[in-house]
């Protein structure tokens, strides 16, 4: 398998504020490979709080590749070993696209789907003065949903009040960041149901976790930062109502699937979310939304520039068109047939 890696500085259209930082733009990891006649591309943002550049996950691909198996049922178990994080989840895409082409169908029927549908999406307005988001509600006419970064500071109340006067009849959804004590969660509760507030998101940092025992949010709390992999999901599941899945946390596709079915065994919603990235970052984000409860895969619509395959936003909705989940083709033999089943589909 020949695959070529890339580290690319990627901007937002103006910077995004959330609890704790605001960020400009992120790094990304691009790959392409070529593999028996075809070629497949990926791309993956990372996770920033765990540490994770560009130049990290291009180091951890480099270093898979020196003793990657040729033949994609030995690649496959492999990168299955890499720690979960984005350069795991772009190769694991990687090898997605190698086995629909060799097996000729589109990606999405490794997963067991027939089709792709357009889902609704958040999107996402970084933390700003009240006035800037009731504004910033207004920029995205046609969102049926919005998700409201909030930082903990006593102007949050009217942050959200700002939003429902602009957007009366929108869903709304909170995201903290980890930003939120305890006290301040109680203090704005009442506010957020006034308001008509559907989901709170990660109110408090990981590590303070255990004031969440004993709450009991009249809101359903989503976990993010608490749920990294399936080892946090006896833990999320006795404290959050949401796990808030993405395939640079978990490690990919093929670990966000079955994730998905554990969390809802666990009596959990499932959430399919991003950490950024270009519509190329969020094709197999789009599976694993097939099947979710809540979907957030706004991030090109915060880009500055996009990729192709480019996703579509219409009507609150994101899509994209089915050509971009159809086998490449590359220079050389034609695709010969594999029976190597996918770690998902064989499941």
């Amino acid at each position: 398998m020949l695959v070529s890696t890339f580290v690319e500085e990627i901007k937002f259209k103006q910077p995004l504020s959330i609890a704790g930082r605001t960020l400009a733009g992120q790094q990304v990891l691009r790959i392409n490979a070529h593999h028996r006649g075809h070629m497949a591309q990926a791309e993956a943002a990372g996770v920033f709080y765990r540490g994770e550049s560009g130049e990290r996950m291009q180091q951890e691909v480099q270093a898979c590749m020196a003793d990657l198996p040729d033949d994609l049922a030995g690649a496959w178990r492999r990168v299955g070993q890499m720690a979960a994080g984005g350069a795991r989840n772009a190769l694991d895409w990687i090898l997605w696209q190698l086995e629909a082409a060799q097996r000729g169908v589109p990606t999405y029927r490794l997963a067991h789907l027939h089709d792709l549908h357009a889902m609704p999406t958040m999107v996402t307005l970084g933390v700003a003065s009240a006035q800037q988001m009731g504004a910033m509600a207004l920029a995205y006419p046609t969102a049926m949903a919005l998700k409201l970064k909030l930082d903990g500071d006593p102007e949050d109340a009217e942050r959200v009040a700002a939003v429902r006067r602009a957007r009366p009849h929108v869903r709304l959804s909170i995201d903290a960041n980890e930003g939120w004590t305890m006290a301040h969660l109680d203090g704005i509760m009442g506010n957020l149901l006034q308001h008509g507030v559907e989901l709170i998101e990660q109110p408090l940092p990981a590590s303070a976790d255990t004031e969440l025992d004993s709450f009991r949010s009249p809101i359903p709390l989503a976990a993010d930062e608490s749920l990294q992999t399936s080892d946090q999901l006896e833990m999320v599941a006795r404290r959050y109502q949401v796990a808030n899945i993405k395939l640079d946390k978990c490690g990919g596709l093929s670990a966000a699937l079955p994730l998905a079915e554990q969390a809802r065994q666990h009596g959990l919603r499932v959430m399919i979310g991003c950490m950024g990235g270009r519509s190329l970052a969020l094709l197999p984000a789009f599976i694993a939304a097939q099947t979710a409860d809540l979907v957030d895969l706004d991030a090109p619509l915060l880009m500055a520039s996009d990729s192709a395959p480019s996703a579509r936003y219409e009507g609150g909705r994101i899509a994209f068109e089915h050509a971009a989940y159809l086998p490449a083709p590359s220079a050389g033999q034609p695709a010969s047939a594999s029976s190597f089943q996918a770690p998902y589909a064989a499941s």
